[in-house]
């Protein structure tokens, strides 16, 4: 088994709308979003690739937080495959992209995840995360 992480390219956006459906359970058109996350500068979408198929996948945005005046990140998702986890690769999905955090000094990485989601919660407190809030949500 060969594992390989790299920047997501446009030709990754089907198997990318693919492995966000089955994240999210959401029957959304997803392929223009996963275009411009590509092409962002403000952001960085890498993939993981076992045997030359994406894996999984963290997506991680970067914001200018006048609160700290700081550089911050946002961790919005990351996702592996089922068959692929228990092997590493979400930590190794995540510790490429807090050094890419490091690289670019923010200041503070921020992750969310569902109250219900305790699998997700233990994995980002193993890597050293602390629950700091409460977030909530609105469609307006």
């Amino acid at each position: 088994m060969v594992i390989r992480y790299r920047h997501a390219r446009q030709e990754d956006v089907r198997v990318l709308e693919r492995l966000f459906e089955e994240f999210s359970r959401w029957q959304l058109e997803r392929s223009d979003s996963i275009r411009k996350a590509i092409d962002n500068p403000d952001g960085e979408l890498l993939v993981a690739e076992v045997d030359d198929k994406i894996a999984g996948f963290i997506h991680q945005v970067f914001f200018e937080d006048p609160l700290h005046a700081s550089l911050n990140s946002l961790i919005t998702d990351l996702f592996v495959k089922e068959e692929h986890r228990k092997k590493g690769i979400g930590s190794e999905l995540l510790k490429r992209a807090l050094e890419t955090a490091k690289t670019k000094e923010v200041k503070e990485v921020h992750v969310t995840t569902r109250e219900e989601n305790h699998r997700a919660m233990k994995f980002y407190e193993k890597h050293g995360f602390d629950r700091a809030g409460v977030l909530f949500e609105m469609n307006p």
